[in-house]
């Protein structure tokens, strides 16, 4: 009996090794898809437009990923999902990797590996025009409700400024709360915070200057070391021969 249950927990625990391992060229490659797992709600990065008459995942994010699968030599396939539950799906296995506007944190660092950063840009704060005079400086933040995505690095920040969070699975839906009267202020990145003051009437950038940047990398599973050291060549390919820079301006334009 002693036996059989140690031969149990020997492969118990060579599994558990086995899941620790990450995710390998060679296991893509062999896999002939690279699957992607992203949220289709962060305009110029993810987001769906109608494309010949359908409704299609376009963005920065889209193209990085289709020109990463391009790379490696696979098909690429995308998972849309919510932000907050995109890390859980690349530590059980469902993705080979997430691009989806992703910032390393503390927390995120201890569950999965980041590659290089391929965007930085500023956070920035959105409100309803009628008061944008209202609101001009962090301070005039204190103790009002204030949106963020769910599971986003805008929430920590938020949470510095005030003890009224309110989180929201899409930014479209945050944002929709502002224009409603439900949150008196957004948190969001620069670009699509921009993005959301010209598709909302009654919603502008203000003034406030948030202290903080919005870096973004490729979230990969841990120990997948050969992936993201090639990962980090296409990077550094693409911004140095200009590629990053149109992908950007071309995803802006569709966003617009």
């Amino acid at each position: 009996m002693k036996k059989v249950l140690l031969m149990i927990m020997l492969v118990f625990i060579g599994m558990v090794g086995c899941s620790k391992q990450g995710v390998s060229i060679e296991d893509i490659q062999k896999e002939g898809t690279l699957l992607i797992g992203l949220s289709g709600d962060y305009p110029p990065f993810e987001f769906y437009k109608m494309v010949d008459g359908k409704e299609t995942l376009v963005g920065f994010d889209v193209m990085l990923g289709e020109k990463i699968a391009e790379e490696l030599g696979v098909e690429v396939k995308f998972k849309n999902m919510d932000f907050n539950s995109l890390i859980g799906a690349l530590q059980s296995g469902q993705v080979d990797m997430v691009i989806s506007g992703m910032s390393p944190n503390e927390e995120r660092l201890n569950q999965v590996d980041f590659s290089d950063f391929y965007y930085t840009g500023e956070n920035a704060v959105l409100v309803r025009k009628e008061d944008a005079d209202r609101y001009q400086t962090t301070e005039d933040l204190k103790d009002v409700k204030i949106g963020t995505q769910l599971g986003s690095i805008q929430t920590p920040i938020a949470q510095s400024l005030t003890t009224n969070v309110k989180e929201l699975a899409s930014t479209q839906s945050i944002v929709l709360e502002l224009s409603n009267e439900n949150v008196e202020a957004v948190i969001l990145g620069n670009d699509i915070a921009a993005r959301y003051a010209e598709q909302f009437d009654n919603v502008v950038v203000s003034d406030i200057k948030i202290e903080s940047e919005e870096k973004m990398a490729f979230a990969l599973p841990k120990v997948s070391t050969e992936l993201t050291e090639q990962v980090n060549k296409i990077i550094s390919t693409l911004k140095a021969d200009g590629t990053l820079g149109k992908m950007l301006e071309e995803a802006m334009q569709l966003a617009n």
